[in-house]
């Protein structure tokens, strides 16, 4: 019997939660007793989601986005937490430990683009494991197999990421041959490409005053899209979860990109 304890350990296992950010909530956020046959993986936990998994006899989602991310101070039917328990559906989620354990979001995000060299970029905090200080980084670096120019890059983010959907980008005025990138809100980042030798930083998204540093400081900035920037990884994930449950059936969804796009 698989329950929804075993299936946290084992993501435990491979994206250490003691890896999440101070702020974060990840984890078992729903727990509805019942056996584990069938997951569904999600980047969101929404009310479409939830009856998407409901549909398809789901007993458990897994997403990245906590659907329990601040304390609630009251429930009501429309909050898709409600939703969970109404269905007897539970929900684990794997968020900032995902985009900072080896083989997670940002790993798999340096993949996608054909990155080599892939390494860890961007320490966003320290533990201490045998006497030594760890640090732990959430962004990846690597570099291309052949510059490219900022329009050039653009379009290729595009092509891997967004298929035929428009793309915004900084122009950082040089040609780029590494790049870092950063799954959904880590515009912040990009702070510290200059010190890192980056040429571009791609992100899910960008504060205005991150863009316009960006284009001082002579580094292409490339916000794809929060949703676009860690889908990628959700293939991942339910590839962990089928190596690790082999009797359990897996099922990625794609259905919570809240984003519309004009041009085809």
């Amino acid at each position: 019997m698989i329950t929804v304890k075993a299936i946290y350990e084992y993501l435990d296992s491979r994206y250490p939660y003691r890896l999440q950010e101070s702020y974060d909530n990840s984890g078992i956020m729903v727990d509805s007793g019942r056996e584990i046959t069938k997951a569904v993986v999600s980047l969101d936990v929404t009310r479409e989601v939830i009856r998407y998994a409901a549909s398809a006899g789901a007993e458990l989602i897994v997403s990245h986005h906590p659907v329990i991310f601040r304390p609630l101070r009251q429930l009501t039917h429309e909050m898709p937490v409600f939703a969970l328990v109404a269905h007897g559906i539970s929900a684990i989620s794997a968020h900032t430990n995902y985009d900072i354990a080896p083989g997670g979001v940002n790993d798999l995000l340096a993949s996608k683009l054909g990155l080599q060299n892939i390494r860890p970029v961007f320490s966003v905090s320290e533990q201490v494991q045998d006497g030594l200080v760890q640090k732990n980084y959430i962004g990846r670096a690597g570099e291309l197999s052949e510059p490219l120019s900022p329009g050039e890059l653009a379009d290729y983010v595009m092509e891997k990421l967004r298929g035929r959907h428009g793309i915004e980008y900084v122009d950082g005025g040089k040609s780029i041959q590494t790049i870092a990138v950063g799954g959904g809100a880590c515009g912040e980042f990009v702070f510290e490409c200059p010190k890192n030798g980056i040429d571009a930083f791609v992100t899910g998204e960008a504060k205005h005053h991150e863009l316009l540093y960006a284009a001082q400081n002579g580094i292409t900035l490339i916000p794809a899209g929060h949703y676009a920037t860690e889908a990628v990884a959700l293939s991942g994930l339910a590839s962990a979860l089928r190596e690790g449950f082999p009797t359990l059936s897996v099922e990625v969804t794609t259905l919570d990109d809240p984003l519309r796009f004009t041009m085809q």
